[in-house]
């Protein structure tokens, strides 16, 4: 079985390809950082890596030394229990001498909870965002009715009712719209981070016909995923959130399905989901 693992997107330079990742236990109970290096020729590189975890807990550190030559390697930590709020690994890569945009990857102890009815995939995402925060999730029912879910679903701004209500207001959830092109989405998408990085995890409405494992889906259906990690990397244009995203972790309440999105596919997902070419998202 492949590993469960949260990552950065692989980054190339010179031939050399390097990655960090999560990689979690088959329970999710503990988790280990990772950076992967393949040289594509003789060359000479070094890693080093810093699991720590939001809300304290242990910061561990550890390091490839330079090494020169054209066969791949892996810079790991031990297994360590997984704490909530989330996990976080931070990555710096050496290659020929120069160093490389540092990488990360976050993510969290999912608790997930598929959707009991076929109209509530709202609840169902709010129940899973809820457990994994380590609260105490209510019923499905309960939040479909503080959410007035209908027959035709949640309306994305009842969802952060639903969230409200239970969590504590420090970050509060609403209703965000995150741009499909230019900075305006770089901006939007740390809305996105920023939640993660608080340990709150997000939903996203999407159809969901235009996700990779649930192709052919009817194109007048929407539906709710949850967003519970993420791999980026360093970005560091002044005034900006210095993560940008290269892909989310995501919880599938209606197919029962954890997977990776790259950006574009998570935009064409959203694509149509709403009456522009938005993603909208309900986060912190």
């Amino acid at each position: 079985m492949a590993a469960n693992r949260t990552c950065s997107a692989t980054a190339v330079y010179n031939g050399t390809s390097y990655q960090t990742c999560l990689e979690f236990n088959d329970a999710r109970t503990q988790v280990r950082a990772i950076v992967f290096v393949k040289p594509g020729a003789y060359t000479n590189f070094q890693a080093n890596l810093t699991l720590s975890f939001g809300g304290g807990g242990p910061v561990i550190s550890d390091s490839c030394p330079t090494m020169t030559g054209n066969s791949p390697r892996a810079c790991y930590t031990a297994f360590t229990d997984l704490r909530r709020p989330y996990a976080v690994v931070d990555a710096n890569v050496g290659i020929a001498g120069t160093w490389m945009t540092p990488l990360r990857a976050l993510d969290m102890r999912l608790s997930p909870k598929e959707q009991e009815n076929s109209n509530w995939c709202g609840p169902g995402a709010v129940q899973t965002i809820i457990a994994t925060m380590g609260l105490s999730a209510p019923p499905q029912s309960t939040l479909a009715n503080l959410m007035e879910t209908t027959a035709l679903g949640t309306m994305p701004w009842m969802m952060k009712l639903g969230l409200n209500g239970y969590v504590s207001q420090d970050f509060p959830y609403g209703d965000y719209r995150v741009p499909s092109t230019g900075l305006a989405r770089i901006r939007g998408l740390e809305v996105v981070v920023k939640s993660l990085s608080r340990g709150r995890p997000v939903a996203v409405l999407v159809k969901p016909g235009q996700l990779p494992w649930s192709p052919g889906s009817s194109a007048y259906y929407r539906h709710y995923i949850v967003i519970h990690g993420f791999g980026g990397h360093q970005w560091s244009e002044p005034g900006f959130w210095p993560w940008v995203p290269d892909n989310f972790k995501v919880w599938d309440p209606g197919s029962g399905h954890e997977g990776n999105l790259t950006m574009d596919q998570f935009f064409l997902a959203v694509l149509g989901a709403d009456s522009s070419d938005d993603a909208w998202v309900i986060s912190t």
